[in-house]
């Protein structure tokens, strides 16, 4: 009965992102057609009244606010997310072109982030008063309070610009023909180390700070002091029973910095150019093409979503007491 009702609440929260989603970009100021031809994206475009009421009707932005929503819904219950203005193609199609990159990155960088996190936080608690526990503290605290886009710059100008170690920009060699997978996948790998240190460094400092803080609270705790009377090991101790109570709010708020690593995506992969869905939402807002961007926002508000229910069935899992609240 949890499971429904949970199911049932994160239903109801889609319904209404869905309609923010179709009224926030009509908020913004500036004409939708602006940049509908595409032939230079930093210079609008001027066009007759005539030609302007052509193309608000081919995009059906000439129909009352009201109506244009309803055609909105339908399209979406059918999986329709509507035709760029700029590109002039799918929204979908353009979504999925960039959305791989997107994943891998902020995927990647999540993982790491989150597991560096976790076990750096328990062994700083672990060793609490000592010199690796004011180190760690001091160094995490300091790397992870620079902005993500000042922190990508600092690395894309030190590691890239001047060492010449990793790419500038980018996700792969363009044009390249690779003789194997493998070849590829090091290519990948290669353009991805930069933006991917960049959110991992810029997020770790919260993960860290958390589960520091939770190891702490349950250091002294009866179970802990019993299995120490039994004579385990620290170690022994600190994995088995300290680890995977002090997570459960770590699981909480692992959920809560996914919006905040989508918002850190989009300046690192303006940073690096990195061709993901952060860097076609930025190029979006600027040309006002409203299909594309309620097809990212439906996308990042989905993904926000997922990410909160399944922190909360983690969370049931991790503490079975919540079930029987």
């Amino acid at each position: 009965m949890h499971y429904i009702s949970k199911l049932t609440y994160y239903l109801v929260i889609i319904l209404i992102i869905l309609s923010i989603n179709f009224f926030l970009p009509r908020a913004m100021p500036g004409d939708p057609l602006a940049y509908v031809l595409g032939e230079n994206p930093d210079m609008p475009t001027r066009m007759t009244e005539e030609e302007r009421e052509m193309r608000l009707a081919e995009y059906g932005l000439d129909k009352p606010l009201l109506e244009q929503y309803l055609n909105y819904m339908v399209g979406l219950s059918r999986g329709d997310l509507g035709c760029s203005i700029y590109y002039n193609t799918p929204v979908m199609d353009e979504i999925l072109v960039r959305l791989k990159w997107t994943l891998l990155l902020t995927g990647t960088s999540t993982v790491i982030y989150m597991l560096l996190g976790i076990f750096l936080g328990a062994e700083s608690a672990w060793a609490r008063g000592k010199k690796k526990d004011t180190g760690s503290l001091i160094t995490i605290l300091t790397v992870s309070s620079f902005p993500t886009f000042f922190l990508g710059t600092l690395l894309a100008i030190f590691f890239a610009a001047n060492l010449d170690l990793f790419p500038l920009g980018g996700a792969r060699i363009i044009g390249a023909s690779y003789a194997n997978p493998f070849e590829k996948a090091l290519d990948i790998l290669h353009h991805l180390v930069l933006p991917a240190a960049t959110l991992i460094i810029a997020h770790i400092g919260g993960t860290y700070l958390l589960m520091r803080n939770s190891m702490l609270s349950v250091l002294g705790a009866d179970y802990i002091l019993s299995a120490r009377a039994k004579g385990l090991s620290e170690r022994y101790i600190m994995n088995r029973h300290a680890i995977k109570n002090a997570l459960l709010p770590v699981v909480t708020m692992a959920a809560l910095t996914v919006q905040f690593m989508i918002i850190g995506t989009i300046f690192v992969e303006k940073v690096f150019a990195y061709p993901g869905v952060g860097n076609l939402l930025y190029d979006s807002v600027l040309r006002r093409d409203y299909p594309l961007l309620q097809g990212i926002f439906l996308f990042i508000a989905i993904s926000v979503v997922i990410a909160n229910f399944i922190a909360d069935m983690t969370y049931l899992w991790l503490d079975p007491r919540v079930r029987d609240e």
